[in-house]
């Protein structure tokens, strides 16, 4: 009986880890999409101050304040290209954590499933929502 219950108990550890860790992955990917947002609106002010201060020196200025801004353009259009490329990396890891993740848990909850038909039934009706609960959860991750 010990034997049921250590690996009923391991299989509950692996996954909530499991979850643990997607759950951990999904802050990481919101807090560099929230990063990168930051970042977008702070070159977007940045180049709004720029024409504003060309617009108040003058036309001797107007020449010299179009070619910034183009330059500013130029690197804000690099920069959004870097954040996108980062973004897109950022989705595609996380994505791939995910799968890994489901592919490590996967077993294990087909494991803990088995486990739970051997169990009385009080106990099996007890486990079943949490077990439903892990298995919408990795479905909605996949």
């Amino acid at each position: 009986m010990d034997v049921h219950k250590s690996a009923t108990d391991a299989g509950y550890i692996a996954v909530g880890l499991g979850v643990m860790g997607f759950q951990q992955a999904q802050v990481r990917r919101r807090q560099v999409q929230a990063q990168i947002r930051s970042a977008g609106d702070c070159v977007a002010g940045r180049a709004q101050q720029v024409q504003d201060r060309v617009t108040s020196k003058g036309r001797d200025l107007d020449s010299r304040a179009r070619e910034a801004t183009s330059k500013a353009r130029g690197a804000t259009n690099r920069a959004r290209g870097r954040a996108e490329e980062t973004v897109t990396q950022t989705v595609s890891r996380v994505q791939d954590l995910a799968t890994e993740v489901t592919t490590r848990v996967e077993p294990v909850v087909v494991q803990v499933s088995s486990t739970v038909a051997e169990l009385p039934e009080r106990v099996a009706q007890a486990i079943e929502p949490m077990a439903a609960l892990v298995r919408e959860r990795f479905t909605r991750a996949a």
